[in-house]
């Protein structure tokens, strides 16, 4: 939330913010796909099934990351093109879109770090380390807010450099915590054969989830300047209660999912916590959404006119954060029980009505629409999956 202050106080709304967000989403695209989520849904049963065999381990280690290194030189050789595809309406705007692309080369090089920090906190889970895992990340928001306010150059490229200098921090933290025996990796264990045949349909199951973000993005790029931005400043302050909800009850239940005989009671359990936290917060953070933002945001760069804007599409998000919350939770059961099927499909249900959304009410409500289709998506994604496990 810091970080997210700073960054309005040195850029604000404007096309140089438009471009960071661009530049700065790209890569957690992956990372969302690749990450944290998608990790511990495929990786934690794999490595109980392998009996936390430190040769299945290795063998993980080096397979995926070879793979993710691929992908990631892969991107970089075609960042004019992907930023080209993901927001053409900057193309109105030579100097925006040029920005961009610099901003890119500088950020997708943290996609590998973010996969390599996404697998140490996997283990790390399975050793119930929770703290240090769901702390790890503010040592990339310490290193943008450090190197933007201390290098002197363009802020934007100061707010690059630290986020990726701050992925690696992320990941040396965690591997020298991790503290395991290297032992000679075994490609023939079974248990790699089950983490792929997780990993493709969890892969699969997120994808949905990350298209919805690039219509979203690609969507806002045609409205007027500023719009990404006010739509990253609100849902960061909508990501905080789900951080410390949905994300956070999922990431602790998913670890009792595999390992309990009866997971349906953990599932119950856990939903009922969500919800009897989710929706005091909902409510309180809705009443108190300007004052949120104006404390937040509204200094240097920042104005009155972009807080009222923020303000209702941080309203708009927040009506979401109940349903959000729970289908993180849901999708963990679902996954841990390997149920591909209805995991899948509800995020396709999800993305469509998203989509279908973001299409429809832009004609109305102009950018707003794409806060809005994270609220039906969300809600219809919980509806199905409750009716999948009740």
């Amino acid at each position: 939330m810091l970080r997210e202050v700073i960054i309005a106080y040195l850029l604000g709304a404007s096309n140089k913010s438009d471009a960071f967000f661009v530049a700065f989403r790209i890569p957690n695209l992956f990372r969302d796909l690749l990450g944290d989520q998608a990790m511990n849904n495929a990786f934690i049963p794999a490595y109980a099934q392998s009996n936390y065999s430190k040769k299945f381990l290795w063998a993980i280690f080096f397979q995926f990351l070879s793979i993710v290194l691929i992908i990631n030189l892969t991107l970089m050789l075609f960042t004019k093109q992907i930023i080209l595809i993901t927001v053409p309406g900057f193309l109105n705007d030579k100097e925006t879109f040029n920005l961009t692309i610099i901003l890119t080369y500088i950020t997708l090089p943290s996609l590998f770090f973010f996969s390599l920090s996404a697998l140490l906190s996997a283990v790390l889970n399975t050793k119930r380390k929770f703290f240090l895992t769901s702390i790890s990340p503010s040592i990339i928001n310490f290193s943008v807010i450090l190197f933007g306010i201390i290098l002197k150059i363009d802020k934007t490229i100061a707010l690059s450099i630290g986020f990726t200098a701050g992925t690696i921090l992320q990941s040396l933290l965690l591997f020298l915590f991790l503290r395991e025996k290297f032992e000679k990796p075994d490609f023939n264990d079974s248990s790699i054969k089950t983490f792929y045949k997780l990993l493709f349909p969890v892969l699969l199951a997120y994808g949905f989830n990350e298209i919805n973000l690039f219509f979203s993005t690609f969507i806002a790029s045609f409205f007027k300047e500023g719009s990404i931005s006010y739509l990253n400043y609100a849902f960061r302050i909508f990501h905080f209660p789900l951080a410390i909800t949905g994300i956070a009850i999922s990431s602790v239940a998913i670890v009792d999912f595999t390992s309990s005989n009866n997971p349906k009671e953990h599932l119950k359990r856990a939903l009922r916590i969500n919800f009897l936290i989710t929706i005091p917060i909902t409510i309180i953070f809705i009443v108190f959404s300007k004052f949120i933002v104006q404390i937040l945001y509204q200094r240097g760069n920042f104005n009155e006119n972009d807080t009222y804007i923020t303000t209702i599409v941080l309203i708009i998000y927040l009506l979401s954060l109940p349903f959000s919350s729970s289908s993180k939770i849901l999708t963990s059961y679902a996954f841990a029980i390997k149920d591909i099927k209805n995991a899948n499909l509800s995020f396709i249900i999800g993305t469509i009505v998203d989509i279908l959304t973001m299409v429809i009410f832009s004609f109305f409500i102009g950018f707003y629409a794409i806060a809005l289709g994270n609220f039906t998506s969300s809600l219809l994604r919980h509806i199905y999956l409750v009716r999948c496990y009740r």
